[in-house]
């Protein structure tokens, strides 16, 4: 697939089938994102997957808690909408008149599309990536840049992915799950598979913000 493809056929997927992703694509998938740029190649990322039953302990443990309504923690902190920058306020909201002109009166997909987070998308696989807490500041971007190359190369070998906080709400469920410490930061899940390409919650395609509204270009 050539690259161009890939960066628009990239979307971001919210109901996957059962079918599973191999131990093969996913190290290869891995190796692909391992070349992203780091600042003075200090690489700072660890990645952890969980498929299979371990997966399906996180989803039920996942639901428990969401039922019993308990709060997410994350170990990025989150600000409600309202203290975003008007911009920033201004794409999320026609981002969200988006969904509901999309779905429009199915309802069937409409509850779908609130309840696929809540079951972390039915995701063949979940990607955790983790830095050290005390890591620099630079490493979120190189994170950042480890975690789009990643869902690239997903697509390339035919995988949907989503990028979500939902996936790293409660933290220390998927500490206890890989014994990871407390010293590191699970800073994001990326939750792959093979996308239900009937469903209508994956037939949403985001706009984005024309370029020249952000660009610009001095000589």
């Amino acid at each position: 697939m050539e690259l161009k493809d890939a960066i628009y056929e990239r979307q971001s997927m919210r109901d996957f089938s059962d079918r599973e992703i191999s131990d093969a694509d996913l190290k290869e998938i891995v190796t692909d994102a391992s070349r992203a740029p780091s600042w003075a190649n200090s690489q700072p990322w660890q990645v952890f997957i969980a498929k299979g039953g371990m997966l399906a302990r996180i989803k039920q443990q996942h639901a428990e808690w969401d039922n019993a309504g308990r709060g997410g923690n994350s170990d990025i902190d989150t600000i409600h909408r309202g203290e975003w920058a008007p911009v920033a306020q201004q794409n999320m909201q026609q981002w969200s008149n988006q969904v509901l002109q999309e779905l429009g009166n199915n309802m069937a997909a409409s509850m779908k599309f609130s309840k696929s987070q809540h079951q972390l998308f039915n995701a063949s696989a979940i990607v955790y990536l983790v830095l050290p807490k005390d890591a620099a500041g630079w490493s979120l971007y190189d994170l950042g840049a480890f975690g789009q190359t990643l869902m690239l190369s997903a697509t390339d070998h035919g995988i949907q992915s989503i990028p979500a906080y939902e996936l790293v709400k409660f933290p220390n469920m998927i500490r206890k799950e890989f014994k990871i410490g407390d010293n590191q930061m699970i800073a994001m899940g990326i939750a792959l598979g093979y996308a239900k390409t009937d469903e209508a919650i994956n037939q949403i395609y985001t706009k984005r913000t024309p370029v020249d509204s952000f660009l610009t270009i001095k000589d």
